[in-house]
This record gives C-alpha cells, sequence and structure tokens, in this order.
C-alpha cells in the first residue's frame, strides 16, 4: 500500500514539475527525479522514521537553474515522506484497532455451548485454519445462570509480530466487541493453550453442577489464564480431566504440570451506603474454590 501511494505521488509531482520548467538545463527530469527522492529520504532512528534527505537539501543544497521547481520538487518528496511514513501508517493503525461487533444473545451459562462461541467469533475475525491461543478467560454469572460477563483475548502470530484480539460480551447490546491490536512480542506466547483445544475442555464441565455444590452466593466466576503452569496448590479441592472425564487431583500427587480452569463463588464481604441509605460500594471476596486440570504431566512421567 505504502509503495504504491509514494510510486503514485513520484509520478505525479515528475509530470507536473516538468511541464513547469522554466529555464533550460540537462538532465532536468533526472534532477527533478533526484530532489524528489531526495526529500522523501527517511532514516530510522529508535524505529522513528525522521525526513533526513530534506533536511540534507535545506543544508547543502543550493541549485542555480529552475531553483523553485526543484525545492517545490524537495518539499513534495517530504510531503510524501510525512504522508507514507507517519499519516498512513497511524491511519492503518487506526482502521485495523476499530472494534468489530458481533450481534447475538447470550442464553443460561448452564445451557452455553461454548464451543459453540468460539466458532462464531472465529468465523467473523476470519481465523479458520489459522493457529490461535487463548488467554485470560473469564465469565461471571448468577445463581440462575444468567451471565453478568464475559471476555477472553485470543493471539494469533503473524510472522514477526502478533494480532491481539480482545473479546468482551456488551450486555446492554447484546453483542459481542472485538478490539485488535498487533504487539511485536508476547513472551508467554507458546505457553498459551490452543484456543479451539482450551474450549473442548471447557464444555467437559457441568457449570450447573458445579454451582450447586457451591451453594447460595452472590455471584461465581469461571477463570483460566490459559497458561500451562507448574500447579502446587495443595488442600484445596482440584480435579483433572482424562478422556472427557473428570477425577479427583490427591494431593500426593501434586506438583504437576497442565492447562486449568478455576471455579469460585463470590461472596458478599461489606457495604458502603450513603445517608440516603443509597448503595454505594460492595466488596466481595473469592471463596468455595475449585480447579479443573487437563493435560496433566505428573511427575512420574
Amino acid at each position: 500500500m505504502a509503495s504504491i501511494v509514494y510510486s503514485v505521488l513520484l509520478v505525479v509531482s515528475f509530470i507536473f514539475l516538468v511541464l513547469k520548467k522554466s529555464e533550460a538545463e540537462s538532465y532536468f527530469p533526472l534532477k527533478i527525479i533526484g530532489y524528489f527522492i531526495l526529500g522523501s529520504f527517511a532514516f530510522n532512528f529508535n524505529q522513528v522514521p525522521l525526513p533526513l534527505g530534506f533536511i540534507v537539501y535545506l543544508i547543502f543544497f543550493r541549485p542555480s537553474l529552475n531553483i523553485d521547481i526543484k525545492r517545490l520538487a524537495a518539499i513534495f518528496g517530504v510531503l510524501s515522506f510525512i504522508l507514507v511514513h507517519w499519516i498512513l501508517p497511524i491511519a492503518n493503525l487506526e482502521w485495523q484497532s476499530r472494534p468489530l461487533f458481533i450481534e447475538h444473545k447470550l442464553g443460561s451459562v448452564y445451557t452455553m455451548n461454548f464451543q459453540d462461541e468460539y466458532e462464531r467469533i472465529k468465523q467473523k475475525l476470519k481465523l479458520e485454519n489459522q493457529n490461535v491461543r487463548l488467554e485470560d478467560f473469564e465469565v461471571e454469572y448468577v445463581k440462575d445462570g444468567r451471565i453478568t460477563d464475559l471476555s477472553w483475548q485470543l493471539l494469533r502470530q503473524n510472522g514477526n509480530s502478533f494480532n491481539l484480539y480482545r473479546i468482551r460480551y456488551d450486555l446492554n447490546k447484546s453483542r459481542y466487541q472485538v478490539t485488535n491490536s498487533k504487539l511485536d512480542t508476547w513472551l508467554q506466547y507458546n505457553r498459551l493453550i490452543d484456543a479451539e483445544h482450551f474450549f473442548e475442555n471447557l464444555d467437559v464441565l457441568d457449570i450447573k453442577d458445579i454451582t450447586h455444590l457451591k451453594g447460595d452466593f452472590s455471584s461465581y466466576v469461571i477463570r483460566s489464564t490459559g497458561e500451562r503452569t507448574n500447579f502446587a496448590v495443595e488442600n484445596g479441592t482440584h480435579y483433572f480431566l482424562l478422556n472427557g472425564e473428570i477425577q479427583v487431583l490427591d494431593d500426593e500427587r501434586l506438583p504437576v504440570e497442565a492447562y486449568y480452569i478455576s471455579t469460585f463463588a463470590m461472596k458478599k464481604t461489606g457495604e458502603k451506603r450513603d445517608n440516603q441509605g443509597n448503595l454505594r460500594e460492595e466488596s466481595f471476596e473469592g471463596t468455595v474454590s475449585s480447579d479443573y486440570l487437563f493435560d496433566v504431566k505428573f511427575g512420574e512421567e
């Protein structure tokens, strides 16, 4: 895109300036091209392009013939530099970062198929047949299964850079909002789980049964970092998934290496009200947690 814009500007500027020639001069067309290229020459300092060529023109070049036209050629060159190296990249970044909205009404978390939700997002983002990793999945819901918050992130490696897709469900407008940003590095990328594999394991969990076992609380949370880690949390309630079945993980078998999904209830611990009795602030803490591990590598293996 940038090379096409630059070529068009060079050709248009060349034709315009050659027609404005006021004095006879040998190799005039080639000199016009040279002044344009000089004006557009860029020098990258800490990945920031600077118009070095135009600075060189201002300091060292003093033409004696067709002075105004050559000055215009250098000015057109630096203007093309500004457009190609500054304006277009910023505009392209803004365009790629614009939110994408996916209209869809969520049902109960108890009947929700998370794999279908992922497929819906993947198709809209045109990520089919791509290696996509997942990070920071979280869904919060209340006792009757109504979802109050849902979000996660997807990462795709694109050559030497990464595309980060932040996905959040807008409850008020019944739609997903997806933002896309481009990153040079993502240190934990190789430790993140394949997104499709994550949702396959999440759908193994019976969320209704898990919630029932926790009892009555303000809300409930299912969360996962998506990162493969050494898991060594003792004196808790832990399970592992194997061939679609859920088995108890005893402390004696810890530590293990695995991906895991945490589930817990949110217990209200306090609130603040104003002088009129209106609720201003509430505080909660996680309780009755249980972890579900998968792709487990035990110490003896």
